[in-house]
């Protein structure tokens, strides 16, 4: 084996010298480094703190966008069920009327043997409009146009309409149609359905 040399790069001088025991140095030394370590521990803690709120904020974050997801979710299913909503108030409207009319079954043959019961041999009906009229239904209020071969006939229909009829309206004027004179009419009336039972 050789020998083998070692440098020393230790001085000897400061191998030999002591420390200080130079009481503020001591003081200084320690303080420092009890103030580090304070430091250290306070850096420690803030930065464990800062961690445990960075993790916090992303889980927040995440539960956020969820959040954010399902509330779209929710307004997508929200603008549906307005829609629905729509359609049902239509539909419930449809058959509300649906209902009313079946539960007003007019006998119109029953109506127009009526009607057919004012008019005589000298005056006829050109149109005849009808619609529903009052809460139930109860009254048809009829538009007819029609005419009449003289003003006495025409007199004779109107009397007839205003005995069984209630808010009649006529307006006439006397046609020449190729030296043939008539009374073109036009009537309105009110004609309760209980008649029609």
């Amino acid at each position: 084996m050789t020998k083998r040399d070692y440098i020393n790069l230790y001085s000897k001088d400061l191998s030999t010298k002591k420390w200080p025991s130079d009481r503020n140095f001591l003081i200084t030394f320690w303080g420092s480094a009890i103030i580090i370590f304070f430091f250290l521990i306070y850096y420690g803690v803030s930065l464990t703190s800062y961690f445990q709120e960075y993790k916090k904020n992303k889980e927040l974050s995440a539960e956020y966008k969820e959040l954010s997801l399902k509330d779209k979710e929710l307004l997508a299913l929200s603008v549906k069920l307005k829609e629905l909503n729509i359609k049902s108030n239509a539909l419930n409207k449809t058959i509300f009327n649906l209902n009313k009319l079946f539960q007003k079954k007019i006998k119109w043959s029953k109506f127009l043997e009526i009607f057919s019961g004012y008019l005589n041999d000298n005056v006829w009906a050109n149109s005849m409009s009808v619609d529903l009229l009052g809460k139930d239904n109860r009254f048809l209020y009829v538009q007819v146009q029609g005419g009449a071969i003289s003003l006495k006939d025409l007199n004779d229909f109107v009397s007839n309409v205003e005995k069984d009829n209630k808010n009649v309206k006529v307006s006439f004027k006397v046609i020449d149609k190729n030296g043939v004179m008539f009374y073109s009419f036009g009537i309105n009336f009110t004609f309760d359905t209980e008649k029609l039972k």
